[in-house]
């Protein structure tokens, strides 16, 4: 099969090592590369460079549907002109190398206008990603979506699954994004990410505009950051708790979790509102900032809570369990604590987590007013057990894979011979069913 990777700086290192894997299977493989500071090497694949636009690249056009939620506009200041230039030059590198699956992620610029012109062209798209429950394993998920175009069937016994399921709903069993690394690995990890930082500012160096900030515009964002949740402390309270508390877990962006898969809800101070609209006069909506708050605590947040007492921010070192604790029950787009909830961790409705929507309905809500309709009007919604969660689990587990995908950067041990030889098999697995079908 003809195999086009998609760069996506730290993961090409390992997209590299999985590709010299299916190279050695008989596979042709090639590379659409945005930034030439992340290239793959020569051994992995033939390059496609898809180059920076000059001067007269940089065109006003209407903003593709695919780029909607983009991260390079949306927070770093780099405009939309530069859209159909990338648009144009990844359906030529398509059109030429002719390939049976695209791999890559719907994250950067790139990215999701490659999946827009996969999807003309009726070309898969794998997404393959780690699944956040159960930990060591991953699905491959269909282009920009959560579906996963199949899995391996794989079947856990029952006391293994419990026993997961309990040490999810006690939280002994946190994802693995969640994880703090230990205290021989930090130092480690400190030096790989000035490094990783340092190839980043050189792609930006050598021209790399669209998906990069300026040093300076990270500067001024890290700084814009301090300010805001400086803020947010001196604003921070505890619901009175005189009328229904709804709790609202900001997801941190950017992140495609919530900028793609949480698309419409993606512009979460608009949604706070609606809830808040939604919510009877007596109650409010509590906003919990995320563990490792971002550009998501936004000035627009901070003034609705100013003008309005009835949008509470909680202090900044208020635990989910103590927030969860002062409200009926939460909302989510597409956060674990939705899948937590499954468990009888808290209670909480998810506006776009398909599995629920498909397989476990009384955890999903179509709309913000349907959700906290649904959380003040009936108390079994968005309310979970150990013995649902183990539903959810073997569900989670017959659609993945065993195996590990991260940034070398971020994990060194996904490199092993063991992980690529996994994640490989697994490809091929979803290959031959996406070529031929379930026979």
């Amino acid at each position: 099969m003809k195999i086009v990777f998609v760069e996506n700086r730290g993961k090409t290192v390992f997209w590299s090592a999985v590709a010299r894997e299916l190279m050695r299977h008989g596979h042709d493989v090639a590379w659409l590369v945005q930034n030439p500071a992340y290239a793959p090497p020569v051994d992995a694949g033939t390059r496609f460079s898809l180059g920076f636009p000059k001067a007269a690249d940089l065109v006003d056009a209407p903003i593709p549907p695919a780029v909607l939620t983009d991260r390079g506009r949306q927070f770093f200041c780099a405009g939309s002109q530069h859209y159909s230039f990338y648009a144009n030059r990844i359906a030529v590198a398509l059109d030429h190398l002719c390939p049976d699956v695209v791999i890559g992620e719907p994250t950067l610029m790139h990215e999701l206008l490659t999946i827009a012109e996969c999807n003309r062209r009726g070309i898969p798209y794998f997404h393959p990603t780690v699944t956040r429950y159960p930990g060591g394993r991953f699905s491959v998920l269909n282009g920009a979506t959560q579906e996963p175009l199949m899995g391996g069937h794989n079947v856990l016994p029952y006391t293994q699954l419990i026993d997961l399921a309990n040490a999810i709903a006690s939280g002994r069993s946190l994802p693995s994004y969640m994880k703090k690394p230990s205290r021989l690995a930090t130092p480690g990890l400190a030096a790989r990410k000035i490094l990783g930082q340092c190839r980043v500012s050189f792609g930006w160096f050598i021209g790399e505009r669209f998906n990069t900030p300026s040093p300076m515009r990270k500067l001024a964002l890290q700084r814009k950051l301090r300010r805001n949740l400086n803020s947010w402390q001196a604003l921070a309270r505890l619901p009175d708790m005189n009328g229904p508390v709804i709790l609202y877990p900001l997801q941190m962006q950017p992140e495609s979790n919530i900028d793609v898969w949480g698309r419409p809800y993606f512009e979460q101070s608009a949604l706070v509102l609606r809830l808040l609209e939604a919510i009877p006069a007596s109650g409010c909506v509590a906003v919990k900032a995320n563990p490792k708050p971002k550009y998501e605590v936004s000035e627009q947040l901070l003034d609705l809570a100013r003008i309005n007492s009835r949008i509470i921010l909680l202090p900044l070192h208020c635990s989910m369990g103590e927030a969860q604790s002062r409200s009926v029950g939460a909302v989510t787009v597409s956060g674990t604590v939705g899948y937590e909830a499954v468990f009888g961790r808290g209670r909480c409705l998810s506006l776009r987590h398909p599995v629920f929507e498909r397989y476990f309905p009384e955890f999903h809500a179509q709309t913000p007013e349907e959700a906290v309709a649904r959380l003040l009007a009936d108390e079994h919604a968005g309310r979970g057990s150990v013995e649902r969660g183990t539903e959810l689990l073997a569900r989670l587990v017959a659609d993945s894979f065993e195996g590990t995908i991260n940034e070398p950067l971020f994990d060194s041990n996904c490199l092993s011979d063991e992980n690529i030889n996994k994640v490989t098999n697994a490809l091929l697995q979803v290959m031959q069913y996406t070529q031929y079908g379930a026979q």
